[in-house]
C-alpha cells in the first residue's frame, strides 16, 4: 500500500523520514533506570526498533538506546522499600554512582540495567546499548555544554519560552555540577562560569568547590541534554510520550534548542498514546494495569508485541490480559497470522494487522483453536497426549505453560472451566443421544446429532444440551457439547451407558 491513509504507522513514520532525512539513519529512544522495567519502557524500546525496522528497507539503520544513568537517584522504588535506609542515604547521587540496595550489582543503575536488557532479550529486540554516564565521561557533551553556557541568557529565554513560563529561577544554569565531595548532582548551582571554568556549590553537603567541563563531573539538565544528545548521535527519529510533547513539554524545547541554538531541523518526532488498562490510564502507584513480569506470565512476547504495534502509534492503547479479553486477543492474533498483507482487496484494519504480526517476528505459532487445547488438557491433564489428539505438539507446548496460569488465575471464559464427573446414571434422552453417535463423526456432526436426538424426543434442543452438560460435567453448560463429546471419545461414552 502506497497511500498513507492506508499504511501501517510504522511504515508511515519510515517514509516520511526517509523523504527529509538521508541515510544513515539512526533511531533513538531511552529510559532512565531508576526502578523496575514497567509496560510503559515496553514502548520505548518496542516503538523504536519497529520504525528501524522500516527504515532498514530504506538504508542503513542504526538503533540506539540510551539509559540516562547519569539521573540523580530522587525516589525509592516500591520493590525496594526494605533498603529504603540506604537509597535514602544515597539520594541525590547519580544512579551509575549510587549502590544497589540489593547487593546484586556494582550500582543503582547496574541493577535495573540488567533487568532492562533481559526484558530486551525476551522481546527478541536489538539495539545499541548507550549509557548516558559513558557518553558525559568520554567528553561528547563538552563542546555542546560550552557553548550553552556562554550563551546561557539566551538559552534561558529559550528554555522560558517553550516551556510557558513566566519567569525562571535566578540561579539557573545549563548544567548541574557533580560535588567532588558527597557525589550529589541534586539540585546544585553553579556560582561563576568562565570560559569552562566553574565554582559550584552542593545542595546536600554545602561543599564549594571547583571544576571545569573538561572533567567532565557535570551533567546539562534534561530539556537541554536530550536535543544535545541527538545532535552529537545524529538521530533522524525519536519518539516520545504524550506527555513530553503536551504544550510546554520537553518536546517543545528540544525543537527550540536545535532550531535556534544548534541551527538546524530536529529529528523526525512521532507521539504514542497512553496505555489503559480497561480505559483507565496504567499508575503503577494506584495499581492500574499489569507488570512487565505479569504480562510475560499471561501470554507471549510476540502477542504483547501485537498488542502495542496494532493500534496507530499516538492512539492510546489498551493492554489488559483478563476473562473478557483474553479470548479476543488470541482469536485476532491467530487472524493476524493467516493475512496476506500484499491482497490488495484487504482492509486497512486487516493490513495493519498484518505488518503488525510481521513486525512481531514470531517463530512459533499454533495450529489448534486456543479452546480446544483448553477442553483436551481439562479433561487429560496430560500435554503430550493433548498434542498428540489435536496434532499439534509443538504449538500446545508453546502455549502450555499460559494455559496453566489462565486456568489458575481464572481468566478463562466459564464454559471453558470443567472437570469430567460423570456421577449418575443418563437421563433417557441422553441415553438415546449417545446411543446414536458413530465412532466416525466429527465435533459438527455430534452437535447437530443433538437436534435430531431432541426432536425424536419431543424436547426442546436446549433441554437436551443442558441434561447433556449436567451428566458430563455436573453443571448446565460447557464448551460445545459436539468438541467436548469428540474429545471424550464416543466409545468411551458408550462404555459409560452400558
Amino acid at each position: 500500500m502506497d497511500d498513507l491513509k492506508s499504511m501501517h504507522w510504522t511504515e508511515i513514520i519510515a517514509k516520511k523520514v526517509s523523504e527529509s532525512k538521508k541515510p544513515p539513519y539512526v533511531v533513538a529512544a531511552g529510559i532512565t533506570p531508576s526502578g523496575p522495567v514497567h509496560p510503559g519502557t515496553l514502548c520505548e524500546f518496542l516503538f523504536a526498533y519497529a520504525v528501524s525496522r522500516q527504515l532498514k528497507k530504506y538504508g542503513e539503520t542504526r538503533y540506539v538506546f540510551i539509559s540516562d544513568d547519569f539521573d540523580d537517584l530522587d525516589a525509592v522504588p516500591e520493590p525496594l522499600k526494605q533498603h529504603s535506609k540506604i537509597i535514602e542515604e544515597d539520594m541525590g547521587m547519580p544512579l551509575c554512582l549510587a549502590r544497589d540496595p540489593a547487593g546484586c550489582h556494582k550500582s543503582f543503575a547496574d541493577h535495573f540495567i540488567a533487568e532492562t536488557k533481559g526484558i530486551m532479550k525476551t522481546f527478541g529486540v536489538e539495539l545499541e546499548f548507550l549509557r548516558a554516564s559513558e557518553l558525559y565521561a568520554a567528553g561528547y557533551y563538552d563542546e555542546y555544554a560550552k557553548m550553552l553556557c556562554e550563551r546561557k541568557e539566551e538559552v534561558k529565554e529559550i528554555v522560558r519560552v517553550s516551556s510557558n513560563r513566566e519567569e525562571m529561577p535566578s540561579d539557573w544554569f545549563p548544567i548541574v555540577p557533580l560535588c567532588e565531595k558527597c557525589k550529589n548532582l541534586a539540585k546544585n548551582t553553579v556560582l561563576e562560569y568562565d570560559n569552562g571554568r566553574y565554582r559550584y556549590k552542593c545542595s546536600k553537603c554545602g561543599h564549594v568547590g571547583e571544576d571545569k567541563i573538561e572533567n567532565h563531573h557535570y551533567k546539562l539538565l534534561f530539556r537541554l541534554d536530550w536535543p544535545t544528545r541527538q545532535k552529537f548521535l545524529k538521530v533522524v527519529v525519536e519518539g516520545g510520550s504524550v506527555d513530553h510533547h503536551s504544550p510546554g513539554g520537553t518536546i517543545s524545547t528540544l525543537i527550540a534548542i536545535h532550531k535556534k541554538v544548534y541551527k538546524e531541523e530536529p529529528p523526525y518526532l512521532y507521539k504514542f498514546g497512553l496505555l489503559k488498562y480497561l480505559g483507565k490510564k496504567y499508575s503503577k502507584s494506584k495499581g492500574i494495569g499489569h507488570t512487565v513480569n505479569e504480562l510475560l506470565t499471561l501470554a507471549p512476547p510476540e502477542i504483547i508485541k501485537y498488542m502495542l504495534f496494532k493500534p496507530d502509534v499516538d492512539e492510546d492503547k489498551e493492554l489488559a490480559i483478563n476473562k473478557d479479553t483474553l479470548f479476543q486477543i488470541l482469536d485476532d492474533f491467530k487472524h493476524a497470522s493467516t493475512i496476506d498483507k500484499n491482497d490488495k482487496t484487504i482492509t486497512r484494519a486487516d493490513y495493519k494487522k498484518a505488518v503488525a504480526f510481521e513486525l512481531c517476528e514470531v517463530k512459533r505459532m499454533w495450529k489448534a483453536e486456543v479452546s480446544d487445547i483448553i477442553i483436551y488438557y481439562n479433561i487429560y491433564r496430560d500435554w503430550q497426549k493433548v498434542g498428540e489428539l489435536l496434532k499439534d505438539q509443538d504449538g500446545v507446548d508453546y502455549l502450555k505453560g499460559y494455559v496453566e496460569t489462565w486456568l489458575k488465575r481464572g481468566l478463562v471464559p466459564d464454559r471453558y472451566v470443567f472437570e469430567i464427573k460423570i456421577e449418575r446414571k443418563p437421563t433417557e434422552a441422553v441415553k438415546r443421544f449417545i446411543e446414536s453417535l458413530r465412532e466416525d463423526m466429527d465435533a459438527e456432526e455430534i452437535h447437530n446429532a443433538v437436534f435430531a436426538t431432541a426432536k425424536d424426543s419431543g424436547i426442546e434442543p436446549k433441554q437436551l444440551f443442558k441434561e447433556c452438560y449436567e451428566w458430563l460435567l455436573q453443571k448446565e453448560s460447557g464448551p460445545k457439547l459436539g468438541k467436548l463429546i469428540y474429545a471424550v471419545g464416543v466409545r468411551k461414552l458408550k462404555k459409560e451407558i452400558e
